[in-house]
């Protein structure tokens, strides 16, 4: 993808800091931010959910919520490059 092998899906950390919890609408947020095609929908990490393994973290990006779901549901990517 745009010519790079490294991508991955962030930990749930990385991903929850995209978070502002001052705003209702965290892909309204991030868009105005400078990032583009946000989506106010559930966005997996890579963070398995330690209590049961058929379960991962996922970030809401129209509330901020991060929760435990279910792997077999279909949710959106937000894949990261590691850093330099």
């Amino acid at each position: 993808l745009c010519g790079f092998a490294d991508w991955r899906l962030p930990n749930v950390n990385e991903l929850e800091s995209l978070v502002n919890i001052e705003v209702l609408n965290q892909a309204t947020f991030l868009n105005a931010q400078g990032f583009t095609g946000v989506q106010a929908g559930n966005y997996w990490s890579s963070s398995s959910y330690a209590s049961g393994a058929v379960l991962a973290w996922a970030v809401g990006m129209n509330n901020g919520d991060v929760f435990a779901n279910n792997k077999s549901i279909s949710g959106l990517v937000w894949p990261v490059r590691a850093g330099q």
